[in-house]
Order: C-alpha cells, then sequence, then structure tokens
C-alpha cells in the first residue's frame, strides 16, 4: 500500500512543480522533487502556502522581511533566492501584482545593521508613539518599517530583548496581524533549518547571472552571514518541534480571534454559499451562525447591489484580493448599512482557490461624518460663490464709477482747453481793440499837440516845451499799449510765424529784463499749426518769466528743432535749480499755476511735457506730433 501511494504522489510531482512554477514564475531548487519522498515536498508546500504566501501580509513586506532575516542564516541559498524575488527574478511572496524594487534599495536593506542595545531604544520609542493597531503595513525604506523589522528580528533571534519586542509588536500590530507575523516567522527558520540540511540545494542560474552582473548586490549576499549566526542555525535546530507546536497553537489561536473580533468575518465557497460565521457577524448583521452558515450570501445584500457579489467572485475565481471596498449590506430587520469589505481568495493545500474569507467592518460612523463634511463643504462653497458674486458686482459698480470719473476728468479737461482757447480770444480781442481805439485816439491827441505848438510860435519856449513833454509822454504812452497789445497776442505770430514773433519777444524781454536770452531755431522750420504755435509762445512766455522771477540766472537758452514726425520745444537756464521734494510734487502732481497751465496748454495739443532740473539749472521740454499739425 505504501508503494501505490509513493507511486501516486511520483506521477504528481509535474503537476505540483507546475504549481510552484505558476505561483513564483521560476521553479526554485527549494522545491525541487525528491524521487523518493516527493510527499514531503508536497508538506512542505502546504507549510509555505500556508504560512508565507497565502498570508495576509502585504506581498512586498513579506519577502523584504524574509531576505533581510536571512542574512543570519550560515547557508546562502535563502537571502540570494528571496533577493531575485524583490528585483524581479520571479515573483515576490507569490504574488503577480507585486512590483520589482531596484538593486539600489535591495543593497541599502541587506546594509542595514540591526540595532543593539542602546540603538534599539529610539525604535522601540518610535513604535509605541504609533497608532495602535495599524491600519496597514508601513511602506518600504521608512522609518517605521526599520523600527518594524527591527523588533521582528529580535523575536526571530530569541535575543534578550525579545520579549519586550514582542510586547511592542503585540501593541503596534493587534493580536490578529502579531498571529501571522509570528507564523510568517517560524517558516523563515524552517527554511533556514531546510538549506542547513540539505547542502545540495544549488543556486539558480538566473540567481547566478544576478550576482554575477552586481558587485556591490554579491558582495552583501555571498559576505560572512551576520555575528551569531552559527548560534542562531543551532537554535533553529533545536527548537523547530517547538515551532512546528507554536505554529499549530498559532492556527487555534487565530481561529479564537476570529470568533472574538469585533469585525465581522465570514467565509464562503465560490458558489457564493457561507461557509463559517463568526461571532462579530452575528452582532453586525443580527443573523446567527445557525442561522446563516449554509445560506447563499445574498441573505445580506440588497436586491440592487446584487451585481456586486458576482463580480466579486468572478475576481476570486482569477486569484485577486480585494481590499476596501465601501458598499451597502442589510440586516436581518431589513435595516441597511455602510460596510468596508476587504476579500481574499482561499486556497486548499494544492493551491487551488476553492472561496473566499471576507472581513466586513462598519463605516457606518465614518461615512456620516463625510457626508457632514461633504455637505459643510457645500455650504461654504455657496457662501464663497455668494461672495464672489457680491464681490464680482461691487467690482463692476466700482469699474463703473471709475468710468464716469474719468469721463468726467476728460470733460474737465476739454472744458480747460476751451477755457484756453477762449482766453486767447478775448485778448486777441482786447489786443485788437486796444490798438485800434486807444491807438487812434492818442494819435489824434498827438495830432493836435502838434498844431498847439505851431500856434504858440509866438509864446516864450516855455509853452513849447509843455507841449514837447506831453508829446513825448504820449509817445511812450503808445509803445506801452504796443507791448501790452503784443504780449496779450501778438498778432506777428498769426503774420509771420512762431520765428518772427519769438524773435521780436525775446528782443523785448531782454532790453527790459537784462536777460542774455539765445535762440536757436531754423530758418526752414515753416509754418505749423496755429494751436502748437501758440502753446510754444506761451511755453517760452511762461519759462523766461519764470527765469526772470525765480531762478536767479541771467542767461537762457530756447531751442526749437522740427523732425519728420516730431516738433520740440526746450527752455534751459544756468539758475538755481528745483529742490528734489518740489521737484516729485511737479511731477507727480504739476505744482504751481504756471507749470500746470503749460501742461494742459501742451496736452490739449497732444504733445508731452517734461521738467529736468538739479542745482546746475531747469530744462523744460516740450515733444508735438506732427500729425496733429495737419489736423
Amino acid at each position: 500500500m505504501t508503494s501505490n501511494n509513493s507511486q501516486s504522489l511520483s506521477t504528481n510531482a509535474p503537476e505540483l512543480q507546475r504549481r510552484v512554477h505558476e505561483r513564483f514564475g521560476v521553479l526554485p531548487n527549494f522545491f525541487r522533487l525528491s524521487p523518493e519522498i516527493p510527499e514531503i515536498t508536497e508538506k512542505l508546500w502546504g507549510f509555505a502556502q500556508a504560512a508565507y504566501l497565502d498570508n495576509p501580509l502585504p506581498s512586498v513586506f513579506k519577502e523584504r522581511l524574509f531576505a533581510y532575516l536571512s542574512r543570519f542564516c550560515a547557508v546562502r541559498y535563502c537571502i540570494a533566492r528571496h533577493t531575485g524575488f524583490l528585483i524581479g527574478l520571479g515573483r515576490p511572496a507569490g504574488d503577480k501584482d507585486a512590483r520589482a524594487e531596484s538593486v539600489e534599495n535591495v543593497v541599502r536593506l541587506l546594509r542595514r545593521p540591526l540595532p543593539r542595545g542602546p540603538e534599539l531604544g529610539p525604535r522601540l520609542s518610535l513604535c509605541s508613539q504609533c497608532p495602535a493597531p495599524l491600519m496597514e503595513m508601513p511602506s518600504a525604506d521608512t522609518l517605521l518599517e526599520d523600527g518594524l523589522f527591527s523588533l521582528a528580528s529580535h523575536v526571530f533571534l530569541q535575543t534578550p530583548d525579545a520579549p519586550e519586542c514582542l510586547d511592542a509588536l503585540e501593541r503596534l500590530l493587534g493580536t490578529t496581524q502579531l498571529q501571522y507575523l509570528l507564523l510568517f516567522l517560524a517558516f523563515i527558520r524552517a527554511a533556514h533549518y531546510w538549506t542547513s540540511v540539505h547542502p545540495e540545494i544549488q543556486l539558480e542560474d538566473d540567481v547566478k547571472q544576478l550576482l554575477a552582473t552586481h558587485e556591490a548586490l554579491a558582495s552583501c549576499i555571498l559576505g560572512a552571514p551576520e555575528p551569531g549566526s552559527d548560534k542562531i542555525s543551532q537554535s533553529v535546530l533545536d527548537e523547530l518541534p517547538a515551532l512546528r507546536l507554536k505554529a499549530d497553537k498559532a492556527v487555534g489561536l487565530l481561529a479564537s480571534i476570529v470568533d472574538s473580533s469585533d469585525d465581522a468575518i465570514i467565509s464562503k465557497t465560490l458558489e457564493g454559499f457561507i461557509t463559517s460565521w463568526n461571532a462579530g457577524a452575528e452582532r453586525l448583521f443580527g443573523y446567527s451562525a445557525k442561522e446563516a452558515i449554509g445560506r447563499h450570501i445574498s441573505l445580506i445584500i440588497p436586491l440592487d447591489r446584487r451585481d456586486e457579489e458576482t463580480r466579486i467572485l468572478a475576481r476570486l475565481s482569477q486569484g485577486e484580493r480585494i481590499d476596501h471596498f465601501d458598499t451597502i449590506r442589510m440586516r436581518k430587520d431589513g435595516a441597511k448599512l455602510e460596510i468596508s469589505l476587504s476579500i481574499s481568495p482561499v486556497r486548499d493545500s494544492a493551491g487551488k482557490i476553492i472561496g473566499a474569507s471576507k472581513i466586513a467592518r462598519d463605516i457606518s460612523g465614518r461615512k456620516r461624518i463625510e457626508r457632514e463634511l461633504s455637505e459643510s463643504e457645500q455650504r461654504f462653497r455657496t457662501l464663497a460663490d455668494a461672495l464672489d458674486t457680491q464681490v464680482q458686482f461691487r467690482t463692476q459698480e466700482l469699474v463703473r464709477r471709475n468710468a464716469e470719473i474719468l469721463q468726467q476728468s476728460d470733460q474737465l479737461r476739454d472744458l480747460s482747453g476751451r477755457l484756453m482757447f477762449t482766453q486767447d480770444e478775448e485778448r486777441r480781442r482786447i489786443a485788437r481793440e486796444l490798438h485800434d481805439s486807444a491807438g487812434q485816439s492818442l494819435a489824434a491827441l498827438g495830432m493836435s499837440l502838434a498844431r498847439i505848438d505851431d500856434d504858440a510860435k509866438r509864446d516864450p519856449a516855455r509853452l513849447s516845451k509843455g507841449i514837447k513833454d506831453a508829446q513825448d509822454l504820449i509817445q511812450n504812452l503808445t509803445r506801452e499799449i504796443r507791448t501790452t497789445s503784443y504780449l496779450l497776442h501778438p498778432p506777428m505770430l498769426d503774420e509771420s510765424g512762431l520765428s518772427s514773433a519769438l524773435r521780436w519777444y525775446i528782443d523785448g524781454l531782454a532790453e527790459r529784463s537784462g536777460l542774455s536770452i539765445e535762440l536757436h531755431i531754423p530758418d526752414n522750420l515753416g509754418r505749423l499749426a496755429p494751436e502748437v504755435e501758440l502753446a510754444i509762445f506761451r511755453l517760452v512766455q511762461e519759462c523766461l518769466t519764470n527765469i526772470h522771477r525765480h531762478s536767479g540766472s541771467k542767461t537762457a537758452v530756447i531751442r526749437v528743432a522740427r523732425e519728420p514726425d516730431k516738433v520740440y520745444a526746450e527752455v534751459q537756464d544756468r539758475g538755481r535749480g528745483i529742490s528734489p521734494e518740489r521737484l516729485a510734487e511737479v511731477q507727480l502732481r504739476g505744482a504751481g499755476v504756471g507749470i500746470r497751465g503749460m501742461r494742459e496748454r501742451v496736452r490739449q495739443s497732444h504733445g508731452e511735457l517734461t521738467v529736468d532740473s538739479n542745482p546746475l539749472g531747469t530744462k523744460i521740454t516740450a515733444i508735438f506730433p506732427i500729425k496733429t499739425l495737419a489736423s
């Protein structure tokens, strides 16, 4: 009978090798069957599935911890093979969806020293301060992973610090995850022992090629094991039976943990029929285990959610794991429950998926808070939108008011221009009347006095002298009236143009004031637009008046030039200049009636006025565009 059984197992050997290869993506020499005792390899494979491959701890976390702890094994097969799994030579923990790591990351992991003595303290402190239990295992290359690996290593090696590390792990992971971790450590010890007593297990070709091409990685793997590994290996030999017993106890403890968990833990077949129902499920859904076991899982699924179960079973059949799936389920009394599901496939010893294990957690409180937060966010968003609308309305109002102010400013500027035009016209009228009326009257008076002079020749010279004095006064008055008339509006500006008017004005002012004035104006300047000629004349008039009264300068230079598109007028003195504070005020607001009037007159002709001053003197420049002249 024994012979027939061995023959049957030998016949199944290729099938087992196929399952191992399908799970890992390669066929490790660790599981290559011996023709004499194939049943041993079958049982070793079953132990690997239960404690390592199907262990619910994250795949990359398990593989990194396996490689990290294999540093303490004198035989280098395990560290080499599991390092290969980590970087993509096969599948980490048999998980086809797990992402491979870079060689650099794995080298950092294998070079990470095991903290002992005082160095262990900060890791214990970090783990004691973390929120517990952990909802998920830490990511690779984090401080928390380093702390957790350190505690697990001391428990694995059974150092003097192992009891304290075990207590810290139980607090950090919770009872259920701790038992899964201990089950995994038991398998790692068994794997180290197995390679120690089977020296014929050789490194695979892919691992040999890896070590030949990565010197740093080969140094970590083929170098001497961590200190104390011989003692640890012997300890593994001594403790293997006890570890087997602990594993059996762990399985029993896991069953009691499942039954006492606050979460609902349910197992079912691939057809959806319930096979186990813990106390947490009784409390959550209201059905007793007797009422639920044997019935279809649709017992707790609302009618509008039945298609979810079909999709879940289809994914489980493909070996997929479903984490944190939020959905709605139904209690015995008909009340709806918001729950989060984590579902894992259940395999038999041959690796075949035969069912599913489901953990359901009530998240009604969390969902209620999320809805309240969403409603609060919506209220704030509505308020923000209303505020934005008000801001937009106020902005539009301000834009409208600003436009009105700008329009009023334009109107005021236009009015100012019209006032100046009216002022100039009035000056022209006054000048004409002074010339035509007062001038004629004074001329007649002069003629009358001349006749009196002729008639009084027979009288002494006294009468003749008085009359002569009267004639002189009349001539002076005539000159003054003519000068005043010209200053109000020089007729020469209209008759002969800007060049003649400026020369006449400068000659008269130089004679009256004693200023030394230079005029630089081209002979071919030509005629300009009347308003531009008047603006330049008034600019020169105002500037020379200011120089005479305020600057202290005895000289002044006037330059007028014409370019194809511009006309320049510049007046410069050598006086005391304008103080920086006063100049800033002039530049900003055009302070002073004279400067403001000049600026406004130039602006009416679409020109620009600039004022530059320093302790050596002041220069005022006006620029007029030619296009304005044509208009």
